[in-house]
């Protein structure tokens, strides 16, 4: 079965097949495709995997929420303030990205990102700073030089996301162990065992979902898996058979056991080990499998909506282009190819047999890795361009060379405008040059249009769709509640005080 519908096929949603003029690069005619009708169609958000590169990421959104607090004051003054919002301050540093998506998927780092945003409902600068907490202390300490071995110890990850969790809990306030549930809604009696959700209760209306891709580990064989904050049951009369069906419903697995899971590279941390329905799993990085996640989104959002309706907008934002004059393949080859020129009775030993399986994984980490850019090229085309609802930013050139695992001390400014050498100070400086560089170049080639003016246009989209949820909140209860739960009152408790700031 294919894997996405023909290009061409009737098939596919009438809405994708839908030409749309490319004349207009400025995007406002575009952006302003949000009205009444449509104000709930889905945003999505995607990212991809790419160890301490998930940093230009977040540099990326960190531009995005500024495009957002732009976009807001200016239509604001344009269009006026919508008609009984609360809402009269735009600081970008306190915008919860959860205000303007609905849902958040993520790879690997993107899964931490993602969870960080999503579930815990953070801020950007709040995960900038702890992705370089995290990174010093996952990185700074090698644990083995082994080859193959594993190479970082997994617990100070572990220990990272709980005190994480801990801090932004907006659920238990200074109660909060660190050792929340990742679906929403769980029971939160204690228990050391973790089983999926077979009858849970009702999933709240509209809050921000968070979905990590991760793979599960079957002998010599992994297959995506997800693992989300909602209960999704496929419907045969909704979902088209194009779709890739993953596995359903939401497993009932801790914040931590779930970063842990997406996040478990082979050969730098260990696999997570949990019991789902009575039974053990292992959990492997989902880069093995899709690094980048966004036609994980797009088959996921047709299986909900049907074919015929498209997101409105899918963001997808990678962690760097990666070095494509040599494909997966070949680099897997030359490091692995080696292993078949061992004589045939030294080749069947156990300790040989464990090194082979362990080459394949590598071998396929590597294609998978740098599968991202072929993923973009998919969702293009389903799409039909980037002009519509697809969106892809991420770094052209300057992060090729960047391992996984990079972290060299050196210079770094801080956001306090002090230099200083710190630990992954270098790391950090060539990250932050070569994304602001990106994010301020003009256009290139045959692209669409050049990142800045796409991020203004995504910026857009995403206010214009925020105001309209707000100007229709009034309507009856149900959209009252839709839109309090959206915002986070009924879950979170950000909005606890009526009369108080709703942009926390």
């Amino acid at each position: 079965m294919s894997l996405h519908p023909p290009i061409d096929s009737p098939a596919r949603p009438l809405s994708i097949m839908t030409t749309a003029s490319t004349s207009d690069h400025s995007g406002w005619t575009w952006a302003r495709g949000a009205n009444q009708d449509n104000a709930w169609d889905d945003l999505i958000l995607t990212l991809d995997g790419g160890g301490i590169r998930g940093y230009s990421s977040l540099l990326i959104l960190k531009q995005l929420m500024h495009e957002v607090a732009e976009c807001e004051k200016r239509l604001a003054e344009e269009e006026g303030p919508v008609p009984n919002s609360k809402r009269s301050e735009f600081n970008e540093d306190n915008l919860l990205p959860c205000h303007y998506f609905d849902y958040m998927y993520g790879t690997s780092t993107g899964g931490l990102i993602s969870v960080m945003l999503g579930r815990l409902r953070m801020t950007v600068p709040q995960c900038l700073e702890v992705y370089r907490e995290v990174g010093n202390d996952l990185f700074g300490r090698r644990r083995s030089i082994l080859p193959l071995a594993t190479k970082y110890h997994h617990k100070p990850l572990e220990h990272a996301v709980q005190r994480t969790v801990k801090k932004y809990c907006k659920h238990h306030e200074d109660k909060c162990t660190g050792k929340d549930w990742h679906p929403w809604n769980v029971d939160e009696e204690e228990g050391t065992s973790s089983s999926s959700i077979d009858d849970p209760t009702p999933q709240p209306e509209r809050i921000c979902q968070t979905i990590c891709l991760t793979a599960t580990h079957s002998g010599r064989i992994s297959e995506a898996y997800l693992l989300r904050t909602y209960d999704h049951r496929y419907d045969a009369d909704i979902a088209p058979d194009w779709i890739t069906p993953y596995n359903q419903g939401a497993d009932k697995l801790r914040i931590w056991q779930v970063t842990r899971a997406t996040s478990a590279a082979p050969f730098f941390f260990k696999m997570l080990e949990a019991e789902l329905n009575g039974k053990p799993v292992g959990f492997k990085d989902g880069g093995i499998r899709e690094n980048n996640p966004s036609y994980a989104a797009y088959s996921e959002h047709a299986s909900m909506r049907g074919e015929d309706v498209a997101p409105a907008l899918l963001l997808s934002v990678g962690t760097g282009r990666p070095d494509q004059s040599k494909d997966g393949f070949a680099v897997a080859e030359e490091q692995a190819g080696f292993a078949s020129a061992w004589p045939w009775a030294f080749g069947t030993s156990k300790l040989m047999k464990k090194w082979a399986e362990k080459f394949a994984v590598f071998k396929n980490v590597l294609i998978k890795y740098t599968e991202g850019e072929q993923k973009h090229r998919t969702m293009q085309a389903i799409a039909k361009g980037e002009y519509r609802w697809y969106k892809r930013l991420n770094v052209s050139t300057g992060l090729e060379n960047m391992k996984l695992d990079n972290w060299e001390k050196g210079e770094w400014l801080n956001p306090n405008g002090e230099k200083k050498i710190v630990p992954g100070g270098k790391t950090l400086t060539l990250m932050e040059s070569v994304t602001n560089t990106y994010l301020t170049r003009e256009k290139e080639g045959r692209e669409y249009a050049a990142p800045k003016v796409m991020l203004k246009q995504t910026a857009e989209r995403l206010v214009r769709h925020r105001r309209l949820r707000e100007a229709t909140k009034d309507m009856d209860d149900a959209s009252t509640r839709r839109w309090e739960t959206y915002m986070g009152c009924r879950l979170t408790g950000e909005l606890k005080d009526e009369d108080g700031p709703v942009d926390r």
